[in-house]
């Protein structure tokens, strides 16, 4: 059997492969987490997204952080989320119910805990 050449793609991939890699601007490496922290800095140049505030300019860091809802408040919120939807006719993201919540949150409103 003669011998198959090679595909335009392979042929690409190895001289890509042998050219020397392009010089890349060192950017900073992120900060090490302390401890068994679940909360990890992400840095990104978006809008603010809370509900209400389109239109804004202005950028936000945002912290990613875990935590543990029961089924029942899961679903609730995925009820909010629903709703929201029926009545604006526009969706809305569980971290912006989230974040929602808790710039309105004070001391007075953690009274029942």
């Amino acid at each position: 059997m003669p011998e198959r050449r090679k595909s335009a793609f392979i042929r690409a991939t190895q001289e890509a492969q042998l050219q020397p890699a392009p010089l890349r601007a060192q950017t900073e490496a992120p900060p090490p987490l302390q401890g068994e922290s679940t909360v990890q800095s992400v840095e990104r140049g978006t809008e603010d997204t809370v509900p209400g505030s389109r239109g804004s300019t202005k950028k936000t860091a945002f912290k990613k952080v875990s935590f543990y809802l029961a089924p029942e408040q899961e679903d609730k919120l995925s009820e909010l989320e629903a709703a929201f939807w029926q009545r604006h006719k526009r969706r809305v993201n569980r971290n912006d119910i989230v974040r929602y919540l808790i710039d309105r949150c004070d001391l007075e409103s953690l009274q029942g805990l």
